[in-house]
């Protein structure tokens, strides 16, 4: 194993130690890192503080110096030194928190993120399920956009993960594999290949500024929901009992 003779050299600390590359192509190289994360050598916030806040000495002892004067100083050393490190940790401990909160603001990011891709991926499966054997001229304009927006270097990995599947053994091409799997469709079927290759690339969130063709796609691929009827309930009529019917008798005469 050697060093790495690119890399630029790290200035030692106390907390620099040799780490070794053990992925890619610089496999087995070594390097010196810092495992500091607020070290004050090689933290430039870290080393501003440390450069606004010194550490505290003792100051030096005059040529007469009594007893007294000797303990004195002593004392407002190590009181300086104390209310140092109490700034030290408070620091230490906004620092904390701040990084506990950007974190706490990462992992939200990451979660609406996440959940927008599988909203996404859901509303691509749908433009699939409802892929027309043949397109009409609103879905050929929109199929085409989709097409000449694609990454040209990516296009061919991505859908053949998807015919692929989970076989590492699979020794062909990125292009054998999508060949063999038009091959292998029905005429009715090809349509949806069609749109899988154009919006593949698509499923992803889109940068700013950047148009999404995903959701162009769903709006002349996939039916609106049809909408329920609701019929007015008719209020039943009230059928009144028959009033009973009043006999009067007469009375006989004796």
């Amino acid at each position: 194993m050697i060093d790495n003779t690119d890399a630029e050299p790290v200035t030692p600390c106390a907390a620099t130690k040799t780490a070794i590359i053990v992925y890619g192509k610089q496999l087995g190289r070594k390097l010196t890192v810092c495992t500091d994360k607020d070290c004050p050598v090689h933290d430039p916030q870290a080393a501003a503080e440390a450069a606004a806040n010194p550490v505290p000495t003792i100051a030096p002892a005059p040529e007469a110096e009594t007893e007294e004067e000797a303990a004195e100083r002593q004392r407002e050393f190590e009181q300086r030194r104390a209310e140092h490190e109490d700034e030290r940790q408070r620091r230490e401990e906004e620092r904390k928190q701040q990084f506990e909160r950007e974190q706490a603001e990462m992992e939200a990011e990451r979660n609406r993120r996440a959940k927008i891709v599988k909203a996404r991926e859901a509303t691509f499966n749908r433009i699939l399920e409802n892929a027309p054997a043949m397109f009409t001229a609103a879905q050929l304009r929109v199929f085409l956009r989709a097409l000449v927006n694609l990454d040209p270097y990516t296009l061919t990995d991505d859908v053949a993960e998807h015919f692929a599947g989970d076989n590492e053994n699979n020794q062909q091409t990125a292009e054998e594999i999508l060949l063999s799997a038009i091959d292998g469709l029905a005429n009715d079927r090809l349509t949806g290949f069609a749109l899988r290759l154009a919006l593949t690339g698509n499923i992803d969130i889109p940068r700013e500024g950047e148009f999404d063709f995903l959701t162009e796609a769903e709006a002349v691929f996939v039916p609106p929901p049809a909408k329920k009827e609701t019929r007015a309930r008719k209020t039943p009529t009230s059928i009144k009992p028959a009033a009973k019917k009043t006999v009067t008798k007469k009375r006989v005469a004796a």
